[in-house]
């Protein structure tokens, strides 16, 4: 990944926070951006992230599809419990061949 679609992608992670925080309670938002990079060739990448805010966090995902029909999908979701001040973010990958890794990470405010 080259510089520029580093800071595109820290900008979208920046933007998609801001509208979480900005947003309010009882604010519904999501967003969908569709995206086609063709190269050398005229081969052609597309991906389709889409996302939303919740009552307690987020949702996104993530679909990219390359030159040769095949795809990757990212999910993922965050939620902040208040009561335990603890916030949890889940995340899945499924490859091409089907295959799926998933995790979940929490951090926990202890001050």
């Amino acid at each position: 990944m080259n510089v520029s679609h580093r800071a595109f992608a820290a900008l979208s992670a920046l933007a998609v926070a801001a509208a979480l925080i900005l947003g309010g309670a009882g604010a519904s938002q999501a967003y969908e951006r569709n995206t086609t990079v063709t190269g050398s060739g005229g081969k052609a990448v597309t991906k389709r992230v889409t996302g939303s805010k919740t009552a307690d966090g987020y949702t996104r995902s993530a679909t990219t599809t390359g030159p040769n029909g095949k795809s990757v999908e990212k999910d993922s979701s965050g939620s902040w419990d208040s009561s335990t001040k603890t916030w949890t973010k889940d995340k899945s990958v499924t490859g091409p061949g089907g295959q799926t890794k998933s995790w979940r990470k929490q951090t926990t405010v202890t001050q």
